[in-house]
């Protein structure tokens, strides 16, 4: 796609006026790369941010980033493909049968939306989609998101109906019998998908305008994104427990089956991890960052087509898998995980990961354009040690240890291609835990989907709040301590 800019404007912010919205994820600081436009036509002159991101071959072709371009006279730039991609289960296959009755299953992660076409009589997903969260052009974590909110608020939130609106659209609605609909998303999603006042989420003390459970009509929830040839069916918003343990996570624990006690994991841009028993469930959020959902890492993408997910030594050759078709265009969360052990593996970098002589400069290179560098592996490692050191304030605070755990279930799209040995070698989990952990995915959409025919999936979202607590990590000295030990891979 390709755009006429005026002289005189900000490039960034004349798209996002003009709602035409690209991933800014570090909200337009010049610090991510990830607003690349390029130049087909006039002038546009490169800054320090361009030079210190984009290599000189990148510059040749016009590259520069749209936060920091600033226009003196008309240009004629291309923008980045935007992908909607078709994310297979294993059920997608399955006969549609337009005698049943059905219904809408969404998860709105700070990253990725999901949806999917539930069967309620067969009670099953018939057909999934994944798209990448358009609210990343205000910023990749959710603290930049919510700061965002402060002077955008309707933005942010007319992109994120854009979104389940196109993601309807292509489920194929005709002709089907569809009665209602359950949305699941963390507390901030909620805030933002209904434009409410975020400023409560961005400081402590933290509160809350809502935490889900609203009931409402799908034209009320879309607003003027909702299309006419949509059912105007009940849509109802899982609760969540706290501003920072939401509905997703809820949903979530209620989807599975697991032996107790048990750790669920959600790897995300936050990582919320939960320890429950027979007696007690306890929460705590840590903020691990968005490289495992492929945020701020050089080459990084959301779970969509053309993504890396997987990468394995065959023989001592670099195979690796795509989502969707060829070519490969960035690294999403698993693969870059793979990536990580890989080089542990192999020796390329050491324990504190830090990259051998031979790949210092070059990084990483898994194929044409994609590659792991210095950076992107400094990333991963923050992110790790969140969720690891998370896990072991809980288990501390229960008074238990990993032989305690029954059941170590990974979710979040980030789980879905997973591999749980990488994760291991990586430090990401416990090696102790190896043999019962479970990667499960999206396990939000998943109880989203059970909620529309499971009976008892209220009741059990009711008791998990009842006996939740949720710990603040923020000034945990335990926390703190652990996060430093674990940063060593």
């Amino acid at each position: 796609m390709q755009l006429v800019i005026p002289g005189g404007v900000n490039i960034l912010q004349f798209l996002r006026s003009k709602g035409v919205f690209i991933p800014a994820y570090c909200g337009g600081s010049g610090v991510c790369g990830k607003c690349l436009v390029r130049l087909m036509a006039g002038t546009l002159p490169v800054t320090q941010e361009d030079r210190f991101l984009l290599s000189s071959d990148k510059l040749a072709q016009g590259f520069r980033l749209a936060c920091k371009a600033v226009t003196s006279s008309p240009v004629r730039i291309e923008l980045p493909e935007q992908t909607l991609s078709y994310q297979k289960s294993e059920n997608d296959n399955a006969d549609i049968d337009p005698s049943h009755s059905f219904g809408i299953a969404v998860d709105i992660g700070t990253t990725t939306i999901a949806a999917s076409l539930v069967d309620i009589t067969g009670k099953t997903a018939v057909r999934t989609l994944t798209t990448a969260n358009s609210q990343a052009a205000y910023g990749a974590d959710v603290i930049t998101r919510l700061s965002a909110a402060q002077e955008s608020s309707a933005q942010l939130q007319e992109l994120i109906r854009r979104d389940i609106s196109a993601l309807l659209s292509r489920l194929c609605l005709k002709d089907l019998l569809v009665t209602k609909m359950a949305v699941a998303a963390n507390t901030a999603m909620y805030h933002l998908l209904l434009g409410l006042d975020c400023r409560g989420l961005t400081k402590a003390p933290f509160y809350t305008v809502t935490l889900g459970g609203q009931i409402m009509l799908l034209s009320t929830l879309l607003g003027d994104s909702f299309d006419q040839a949509f059912p105007d069916i009940s849509v109802s918003l899982i609760p969540g427990i706290s501003a920072f343990i939401g509905g997703d996570i809820v949903s979530g624990i209620a989807s599975v089956n697991a032996d107790e006690p048990f750790l669920f994991a959600d790897i995300g841009t936050n990582g919320e991890i939960v320890l429950a028993d027979k007696d007690s469930i306890l929460c705590a959020s840590a903020a691990a960052g968005p490289a495992f959902e492929g945020g701020e890492l050089s080459c990084g993408m959301g779970g969509i087509d053309g993504a890396v997910s997987r990468i394995y030594d065959d023989g001592g050759a670099i195979k690796y898998d795509i989502i969707g078709s060829p070519p490969a265009k960035g690294l999403c969360g698993s693969g870059a995980a793979d990536a990580l052990a890989f080089c542990v593996r192999h020796g390329i970098i050491d324990r504190t990961g830090a990259f051998d002589e031979i790949h210092r400069e070059s990084g990483f290179v898994i194929t044409d354009g994609v590659m792991l560098t210095q950076d992107d592996v400094r990333q991963l490692q923050l992110a790790k040690s969140a969720i690891r050191s998370c896990m072991e304030v809980l288990l501390k605070t229960a008074g238990k240890g990993y032989e305690d755990i029954k059941t170590l279930i990974i979710a979040g799209g980030f789980g879905y291609f997973l591999d749980l040995e990488s994760a291991a070698v990586t430090g990401l989990i416990p090696g102790e835990l190896l043999k019962y952990a479970k990667a499960l995915g999206n396990t939000s959409l998943r109880g989203a989907q059970m909620s529309l025919y499971d009976e008892g999936f209220d009741k059990r979202v009711s008791s998990i709040i009842k006996r939740a607590k949720t710990l603040t990590l923020t000034d945990s000295e335990e926390f703190k301590k652990d996060f430093i030990n674990n940063l060593n891979i």
